[in-house]
């Protein structure tokens, strides 16, 4: 399912990453997995970062990439290799309730320029499929984590998910 092309008749990151994204940007793709959002994030930035744990989902995204300018990093999402104060924008595209929240809070705060965003899609709690229920989080507890952000918009990437953009305070 990560990289069935039906996926995008209900998330298709080609439609709205677009509108999100300057183009000249350093991007990171944080819990890429096989690299759905990477290929698309690869137009829209100067320099993309996709860091999974995965090394086989690492692999697929690689496979597709399209820019030798993009960096693939088997790294965990709150140790990575990823220079202070780089990255103008992370994308956590269903991922991020994946992952330690706590630490990974804190290496988005180390890498991320004082002015950075954050991109977030993730599933809706009433979507009939995806992640387990225990592991849905809603945008109001994105919201309540990401502390030391405001709220810039919100978008709707499919029926099943919601997006926020949250900007560094």
């Amino acid at each position: 399912m990560l990289l069935d092309p039906k996926r995008k008749e209900f998330e298709n990151p080609e439609v709205f990453i677009p509108s999100l994204l300057s183009g000249n940007e350093v991007v990171a793709d944080i819990g890429c997995g096989p690299g759905f959002y990477c290929t698309v994030l690869e137009l829209y930035s100067s320099k993309l970062y996709c860091v999974d744990v995965n090394d086989e989902a690492l692999k697929l995204a690689k496979a597709n990439s399209r820019k030798s300018s993009t960096t693939f990093l088997r790294e965990p999402s709150d140790q990575t290799s990823i220079p202070a104060n780089s990255v103008d924008v992370i994308v956590f595209a269903n991922s991020f309730h994946d992952m330690n929240r706590e630490s990974t809070y804190r290496e988005t705060l180390r890498i991320l320029k004082p002015s950075g965003r954050v991109i977030i899609v993730d599933w809706k709690r009433d979507a009939p499929f995806g992640p387990p229920l225990r592991l849905r989080m809603d945008p109001e507890h994105y919201l309540e984590i990401f502390k030391d952000f405001t709220l810039e918009k919100t978008f709707s990437p499919g029926p099943y998910h919601f997006g926020l953009v949250l900007r560094r305070k």
